[in-house]
């Protein structure tokens, strides 16, 4: 019996001790899978993961497991166990402060409850007492890591990144090597950073690592290849593929990044809901579609009241609309508040520029100058105007460097070709300023005032029959265009159409009596009339015409003194009226090569060769390849001038082959042979250009910077114990007995006697 007993004892107690093994892994299993979606809401910044129904399901699960396991297996000697189990399921519960306050009460310095104490003082935030704690522990697997986020943490950087690069650490699945990496970030190492990043993804691709790397890459302006690392995220996380979409706004891809901000839109997840709103509006006002864009930027601002950017995003799509004063409200609302927001002070800089404040304009814009980014192709109007408001200051120096490199980015964009054609014409470097106005005319045909331009560059150049064109498109586009119409007065004159030359300046003198272009050239072609005349031999009318002349260039000086080359014209009326003396004197009083060519054909006509020869090879000298200064030395050297003359008063007298025999003017109506120079006057117009202006955002950058441990907690299992028997209380029957008279204890049991 008593072998038998024993033996009921040991496999009892070998029953009890395989009961409680399995009853504690199954806790384990619970215990490992509620840790690791612990672990995962520190790996991926997602705190809500720990509120989700599935954690919280399972944190209930192990709760009950638990505590049938403690009911059945627990004694007095498990204390320290007890403690370490119930700390660590208060702190999967989050509460971290009840779970410290339950390892401290226990006066045990044993691994791994002294470890898991300093676990809990990193989620406390106690930093500096959980490094003791865990750099006493590094022969762990994961003590290294942890104290190299409980460095990290507490805002040891350099600290840190000695600490991770000096010390061994083991397989952490690139943890170590993210946070390597973000400390690198934060110390400005970005590509020290980018290469411990890809150590990372390549022991495990985890979505935070390719986010870290991502948001790098478009700290550096790499967006193609960030993109790579957010689409590759963006099929687990919506944090991901809003990162995507803004890095396709950033590649100018605004349709694309428009679908995939939809795309996020049409899900139920609503914590990145004003990221979206804010991108659509970028992706919009980039695709140039303002009115969705001004929608979605409204509506993001609703939802982001403390950021400027929604409200800058408004503004600027005003300044492309033109509306210049509507724009300046919102962006001095944005100013009042952040005085640094370059977005806003670049926004307002262009705003001013529409408004005339050219001052004004490059203040703003001084304040921006980190904006300007010679190589980003949409900024190319904001290189325009800030040289046209350098140019239009006097700042030409300036300006032309701003317009250079806006033809550079946008070869298409016809006001900085233009522009510089507009200074190189103050420059008085016309053929240079030809070809950039060219230029700008093979992108824009519809405006007036950039033809008229190149028309007075085709007259300096005496490009008559060209600027016949020119003139006369510039005209169609703009009737009012004065600058216009007085060049296509010159050409008609040219065009020996002198009859509408005429009656075109009349009438514009008429409504414009004070502008001294007008004058002059209404006096050459009144000049041209009376040469005509004479050649008829219709002498009154060729007085009266010289004197129209006359009065003309007298008007002119008088209006506008310094142009003193109308001198120059009203000497050859003198010389008409043969009153040499004054003709030399006007001619003296402009001594340019033109003038000099009057002064020699003056003394021909008078028969002083010698005279004649000097100021004739004056003039060549001056300019070898002019034409007329040829003309004039051939007809002088042959001696031939007059029967010429005699020629040409038959042609014109004839009125046959007026059209065909002569193509210039000047030689057609010599009266001596010679031909004579006048000098047309004409003005080039300043350039003003509505803009075509665009204002990008930055696109979002995320600084999500957030460092990750590993939490590896273990439960402690108690000590194998033989599972309490209970006992069942038998209960303990007594013999019935009767006792009869006289007996005297007698056993049995004996029937009465029936009487």
């Amino acid at each position: 019996m008593r072998w038998a007993r024993v033996v009921f004892f040991l496999f009892g107690l070998l029953s009890t001790s395989e009961t409680n093994a399995q009853d504690f892994r199954e806790c384990q299993r619970q215990f490992d899978d509620l840790l690791r979606l612990f672990n995962q809401s520190f790996a991926e910044n997602e705190p809500e993961i720990t509120h989700t129904d599935e954690y919280q399901r399972s944190l209930r699960a192990l709760q009950k497991s638990y505590q049938a396991y403690h009911l059945a297996f627990y004694n007095p000697a498990d204390s320290v166990q007890m403690a370490n189990n119930e700390a660590i399921l208060n702190t999967l519960a989050g509460n971290y402060g009840k779970a410290i306050r339950l390892l401290t009460a226990v006066e045990s310095t044993e691994f791994p409850t002294d470890y898991h104490l300093g676990l809990l003082h990193l989620l406390n935030r106690k930093y500096s007492d959980a490094l003791p704690l865990l750099a006493s522990l590094q022969a762990t697997k994961l003590a290294t890591l942890n104290t190299l986020y409980a460095l990290a943490q507490s805002g040891q950087t350099q600290e840190a990144i000695a600490f991770g690069i000096t010390t061994a650490h083991g397989n952490t699945q690139g943890k170590w090597n993210y946070n390597l990496g973000l400390l690198y970030r934060k110390d400005q190492q970005y590509e020290a950073a980018i290469g411990e990043l890809s150590s990372a993804v390549k022991q495990k691709d985890l979505m935070a690592y390719r986010l870290l790397r991502g948001d790098i890459l478009m700290k550096i302006r790499q967006p193609k290849r960030a993109i790579l690392d957010f689409e590759r995220a963006t099929r687990h996380h919506p944090k991901a593929q809003i990162r995507y979409a803004n890095a396709l706004v950033d590649l100018k891809r605004y349709r694309f990044a428009a679908t995939s901000f939809e795309q996020y839109l049409s899900t139920n997840d609503r914590v990145f809901r004003k990221d979206a709103l804010l991108g659509l509006g970028h992706a919009y006002y980039g695709l140039l579609q303002f009115s969705e864009a001004q929608r979605y930027y409204r509506l993001a601002a609703t939802m982001i009241k403390a950021s400027p950017v929604a409200l800058c995003g408004q503004a600027n799509v005003l300044v492309t609309e033109h509306k210049y004063e509507a724009a300046r409200m919102l962006y001095n609302r944005i100013l009042k508040k952040d005085s640094t927001y370059v977005s806003a002070r670049i926004g307002r800089g262009v705003t001013r520029y529409g408004l005339g404040d050219y001052a004004g304009a490059l203040t703003d814009m001084a304040a921006a100058e980190s904006t300007f980014d010679a190589t980003d192709r949409s900024l190319a109007d904001l290189f325009v105007c800030r040289g046209f408001a350098r140019y239009y200051l006097g700042k030409a120096g300036e300006a032309l460097p701003d317009l250079e490199t806006a033809t550079r980015l946008d070869g298409a964009r016809y006001e900085a070709w233009a522009g510089i054609s507009g200074i190189l014409i103050d420059q008085k470097n016309y053929p240079q300023a030809g070809r950039y106005l060219s230029k700008a005319l093979q992108y824009q045909k519809a405006y007036s005032q950039m033809w008229s331009n190149y028309g007075n560059l085709l007259l300096h150049f005496d490009m008559h029959t060209k600027g016949y064109d020119v003139f006369k498109k510039a005209v169609g586009l703009n009737p009012e265009n004065l600058k216009a119409q007085n060049g296509w007065g010159i050409v008609l004159l040219e065009k020996d159409k002198l009859d509408q030359s005429k009656v075109l300046f009349d009438s514009l003198v008429k409504f414009n009596p004070d502008v001294p272009y007008l004058l002059n050239n209404r006096g050459i072609a009144n000049a041209y009339v009376g040469n005509r005349a004479e050649q008829r031999q219709e002498t009154d009318l060729a007085d009266a015409q010289y004197q129209l002349a006359y009065n003309d260039f007298e008007s002119g000086m008088r209006v506008a003194p310094s142009r003193r080359f109308y001198n120059v014209n009203q000497g050859n009326v003198y010389r008409y009226r043969e009153d040499y003396e004054n003709a030399k004197l006007s001619y003296q009083a402009y001594q340019d090569k033109s003038a000099l060519n009057n002064t020699g054909v003056l003394y021909a006509a008078l028969d002083s060769i010698k005279d004649a020869t000097y100021y004739l090879e004056s003039a060549l000298q001056m300019d070898s390849a002019h034409h007329v200064f040829q003309f004039n030395m051939n007809l002088l050297t042959k001696g031939t001038q007059k029967e010429f003359a005699r020629d040409l008063a038959k042609v014109v007298a004839s009125k046959d082959g007026m059209e065909s025999q002569f193509s210039d003017i000047g030689i057609k109506y010599s009266r001596d042979g010679f031909v004579t120079l006048y000098l047309y006057d004409y003005e080039y117009d300043t350039l003003h250009f509505p803009g075509r202006h665009f204002l990008p955002l930055p696109v979002a950058e995320y600084d999500e910077e957030y460092f990750i441990p590993e939490f590896d907690f273990k439960l402690l299992p108690y000590t194998n114990k033989k599972k309490p028997v209970i006992k069942q209380k038998r209960p303990r029957y007594k013999a019935q007995r009767v006792r009869m008279k006289g007996s005297r204890k007698r056993p049995g049991t004996r029937c009465p006697v029936l009487k």
